[in-house]
């Protein structure tokens, strides 16, 4: 027996074997990707008038030779490496299984859902696809390839991330104090107006119009950096979008089921108009010539268009699909819909003044209802 008044020995933290994998492959990678880039940024040294291009082209576009039409096959065997994405996805993705394996830690019993790690992983593998894949290798020579990857990394890759709920997990996993901290951060001031729902709607339609509809594409066509602030700025704007419309991130908008169908009616709109206006111009968008690559830059141009027209659209149409078949599902069965979004404006306004829980209803309990009307008087004196 120990000694009286010794400390018990800790209980050792058990690594959980999930995230030990997750950790040890993701090191594993960030190692393989580092030796491609520096047999990459050497071979390019050393080749004529390559310097110019071979820092950026080691990092994000290491191996991809676009040759030939991307048709059959080559969307399958044409490849890149994208070190800068690759690096980011092994650590987003080994840190998510990390929370995952978590869960049951945690809170004993608990299992995180299957689905949404599928769902989570499967925006990982899109993602991946997008700046590594065939399109990615094409998206200089072509508008239409590079269509493909805007409609992939806003659009698809960022709904199956929020059906993946990683701003939960990371509340439900991380230490107490970094929980609060982000559960602060999810429902706080400045994250609830980047997804208050004019804002995002705002935000995506500016985001589509302006990179599609003016010199920015030519820009970004011709300059690799500028395409990877391009890849980063949809997979933000496509959070900020479908974060409102499928998960369930603890975010403090809470939308009833017609103002989701809504959401994509107004986004398919956008697309709609962003598509016609590509499809019906004159304007070629610039491309980067490359030898083996024929293209009419006109008509890619206007294929472009017919692209993010019934891509897009067709992309929307899947996701209010779900959404109606899920509320149909579970018609009658779940709680009464949270209030509407107008509504949790008001009470949110009225939370950062008075310091009140933003559930409190202020038009039912008294004392609340005397706060919130002193407020309004507060008010009316100030203006």
């Amino acid at each position: 027996m120990p000694p009286t008044g010794s400390q018990p020995p800790r209980a050792r933290r058990r690594v959980p074997p999930l995230a030990l994998a997750a950790w040890l492959v993701a090191a594993a990678l960030t190692v393989l990707v580092g030796l491609a880039v520096a047999a990459h940024w050497d071979s390019a040294s050393s080749m004529a008038g390559m310097h110019m291009h071979s820092a950026g082209d080691a990092l994000t576009r290491a191996g991809g030779s676009p040759a030939g039409p991307l048709l059959g096959w080559a969307l399958f065997t044409k490849w890149q490496l994208d070190a800068i994405a690759v690096a980011a996805l092994v650590v987003v993705t080994a840190a998510y299984l990390t929370g995952v394996a978590l869960v049951p830690l945690r809170t004993p019993g608990a299992r995180w859902p299957v689905g949404r790690t599928v769902s989570f992983l499967a925006g990982v593998a899109v993602t991946g696809y997008a700046t590594c894949g065939a399109i990615a290798v094409y998206d200089q020579a072509l508008f239409t390839a590079h269509m493909c990857g805007h409609l992939a990394l806003v659009m698809l890759a960022p709904a199956l991330f929020v059906g993946g709920s990683p701003l939960r997990l990371a509340i439900d996993t991380t230490p107490p104090r970094v929980g609060r901290w982000l559960a602060r951060v999810a429902t706080g001031r400045v994250l609830a107006l980047l997804t208050a729902p004019p804002v995002a709607l705002a935000t995506y339609t500016a985001v589509i119009v302006g990179s599609h509809l003016t010199g920015i594409m030519d820009v970004i066509m011709r300059n690799t950096w500028a395409g990877q602030v391009e890849h980063l700025v949809y997979l933000v704007v496509g959070w900020q979008f479908f974060v409102l419309v499928v998960g369930d991130e603890p975010i403090r908008w809470r939308l009833a089921s017609p103002a989701r169908w809504l959401i994509l009616a107004v986004g398919m709109a956008v697309d709609t108009f962003t598509g016609i206006v590509l499809m019906q111009g004159n304007r070629a968008i610039e491309m980067v010539a490359t030898p083996g690559v024929f293209v009419d830059r006109l008509a890619d141009t206007r294929t472009g268009g017919a692209i993010m027209w019934f891509g897009g659209d067709g992309l929307m149409a899947a996701v209010m699909l779900v959404l109606v078949i899920t509320w149909l599902r579970n018609a009658g069965t779940e709680r009464a819909e949270p209030s509407g979004w107008l509504e949790q404006a008001r009470r949110a306004a009225f939370h950062d003044a008075i310091g009140t829980g933003t559930d409190e209803d202020v038009d039912e309990d008294d004392a609340a209802r005397a706060s919130y009307n002193a407020w309004l008087q507060k008010l009316d004196r100030s203006g």
